[in-house]
């Protein structure tokens, strides 16, 4: 026994249409790529979108089918990844060199501060300040080391100590 058939009614507002390999029109351009490694295999972009936001992406290829790369690679060719990346490099070593130097800079800085603040303390205690040995105090003051300002600060108070004695 034969079913009997069913009219089915379609609502074409209800019909949704997939477009099959039709290239998605990018909304973002590429910015300063580079190599992130040797075998030029790995790049790295800014991706810069119509609205302004940036981000930066990672872009591989090692089976040679990504669309970025080939995209990135097309737009800006080889010699133009090298130059970015010899350049990226070149500002990395600059910086890695400034940031030592401040760090120099910074050592020596408190290391002066640490010697000021030594003599200072020398010279608030009353036995130093009351001495009369100038030729001791002038050489606390010429110190080059926190070391030099307690070794002749030491020599001073027992001086000064052996004066207390003898009177």
């Amino acid at each position: 026994m034969a079913k009997k058939a069913i009219p089915l009614t379609i609502d074409p507002a209800d019909i949704t249409t997939v477009e099959d390999d039709l290239p998605k029109a990018k909304n973002f351009k590429y910015l300063h790529p580079y190599w992130s490694n040797k075998e030029a295999k790995h790049i790295v972009v800014v991706l810069e979108y119509d609205d302004g936001r940036k981000a930066t992406a990672s872009v591989q290829d090692m089976d040679g089918t990504n669309p970025d790369y080939k995209a990135i690679l097309e737009e800006f060719g080889v010699e133009q990844l090298d130059k970015n990346t010899e350049e990226g490099i070149r500002r990395r070593d600059e910086g890695i060199k400034k940031r030592l130097q401040r760090k120099e800079t910074e050592a020596v800085r408190a290391k002066q501060e640490q010697l000021f603040g030594a003599k200072l303390q020398a010279f608030e205690i009353d036995a130093i300040k009351d001495s009369s040995n100038i030729e001791l105090k002038r050489l606390i003051r010429k110190a080059k080391s926190p070391m030099e300002v307690q070794a002749y600060t030491t020599i001073l108070l027992m001086e000064s100590l052996d004066e207390q004695n003898k009177s």
